[in-house]
């Protein structure tokens, strides 16, 4: 079983998915814990807004506003 420790480390360096599958099976033993559900839907929600991002990018600036808004998002 992964630590949520593991999980936030994770989440700050990036690693998105693994950060939220750990996250996730806190989630499933403590279904009332506001702090895990908060963290479940913002991973969610910053991998559904990065997916978007992507796949609309058609120029260079595009993928720069991209570049920028993921080194936002981890950081």
């Amino acid at each position: 079983m992964s630590t949520l420790t593991l999980a936030r480390i994770y989440e700050k360096q990036g690693h998105l998915a693994d950060a939220l599958q750990i996250y996730r099976e806190h989630l499933r033993k403590n279904p009332e814990d506001r702090e895990l559900r908060a963290a479940v839907l913002r991973l969610k929600h910053i991998n559904t807004k990065a997916l978007k991002y992507f796949m609309e990018m058609h120029s260079e600036a595009q993928f720069l506003k991209f570049e920028k808004w993921l080194a936002k998002s981890w950081n």
